[in-house]
């Protein structure tokens, strides 16, 4: 029983190396459009002096914290001269509010209010200003950087340039394979949902029996990840499964670099390529890179001694781009 607790010891202290900063910190605290408090750290440069360039990190899916993935992304940019602003996602950590009740629309403002306390900060320079954001803030930043003005750059790790209804659709077929079910079956039931979702925004009653007939013959089958009835979705659902950055896309003139990892099974990475590709034929300033390798987290703990690693090449590619917008910006 005790060498696997000293090597549960051993593991924990390295990975906790990971999450220290690398630079002078302190904490803050801002309000939302709502006035739900939100918790944040400051991280400045090493060396220099301010008012340095500034970015805000916003976050995936999860109730997520300043924990150790998104500290080493401070860390990153900091190195190259930033100065950094993380925050607890509401109903996380130290800040306010509820994480299971808040809509997309929450999440937004929250955002839009960090870019606003970044921009008043003395050792941050307003002109220059930044946000690096994680797979599902990704959706947002097209409308964010549009209503925020005058970003310097948008760099989205594992962001969807598609919309929430088709990138779910993916994501849910890899989910039901993984749980066992048929290619065939998965694909089928996917499809149901892409018109659960097509008829909670554009209702019908024709439909509504169509689908109610449908699910009733799917009941019994054993392999049906599908609901047993049509139920009533609340406000926020329609508004979260209807959410599409595509208009915001095509109007945005900040520079957005998006990174993906070829065997990612959340994010449509090939989808989302294409919809990139076919936008930067037009000259918006959109670009991407994929890691051929690597899966969603475009890291993870690896190598010796074991810890958390990003993806290789994976800093400098950030810090890279943010540099070189940073220079392109007046």
């Amino acid at each position: 029983m005790k060498t696997p607790a000293i090597s549960l010891l051993f593991l924990f202290t390295l990975l906790s190396g990971c999450a220290t900063y690398s630079g002078t910190t302190r904490d803050v605290q801002f309000e939302s459009s709502d006035g739900v408090g939100l918790a944040g750290t400051l991280l400045l440069p090493e060396q220099g002096d301010g008012p340095f360039p500034g970015v805000v990190l916003l976050h995936g899916a999860e109730a997520a914290t300043r924990s150790m993935a998104y500290r080493m992304h401070a860390n990153l940019l900091a190195e190259r001269g930033l100065a950094v602003l993380l925050y607890d996602k509401r109903g996380a950590g130290e800040s306010e509010g509820s994480h299971n009740d808040a809509s997309y629309s929450d999440f937004i403002e929250d955002a839009l209010a960090a870019i606003s306390f970044a921009r008043s900060l003395d050792e941050i320079d307003p002109t220059r200003v930044g946000v690096v954001a994680a797979s599902q803030s990704g959706w947002f930043t097209p409308e964010i950087a549009e209503r925020a003005g005058d970003l310097s750059f948008v760099i989205n790790k594992v962001g969807s340039s598609l919309s929430v209804r088709e990138t779910v659709a993916w994501e849910l077929e890899n989910d039901f394979v993984a749980d066992g079910v048929a290619e065939e079956s998965a694909k089928e039931q996917t499809n149901i949902y892409r018109r659960i979702w097509a008829y909670r925004l554009q209702p019908t009653m024709p439909e509504k029996e169509a689908l109610e007939a449908l699910l009733a013959e799917w009941v019994g089958r054993e392999d049906s990840q599908l609901p047993t009835q049509l139920e009533r979705p609340d406000p926020d659902y329609l508004a979260d499964i209807g959410y599409d950055p595509g208009p915001y896309l095509e109007r945005t003139v900040t520079p957005m670099f998006y990174v993906y990892g070829a065997q990612d099974i959340n994010i449509p990475t090939r989808a989302s390529v294409v919809r990139l590709t076919e936008l930067a034929s037009r000259q918006i300033p959109v670009s991407w890179y994929v890691f051929e390798d690597e899966g969603h987290e475009l890291g993870g703990v690896r190598g010796f001694p074991p810890m958390y690693r990003f993806a290789d090449g994976y800093a400098k590619l950030l810090g890279d781009f943010a540099e070189a917008a940073l220079r392109r910006a007046p």
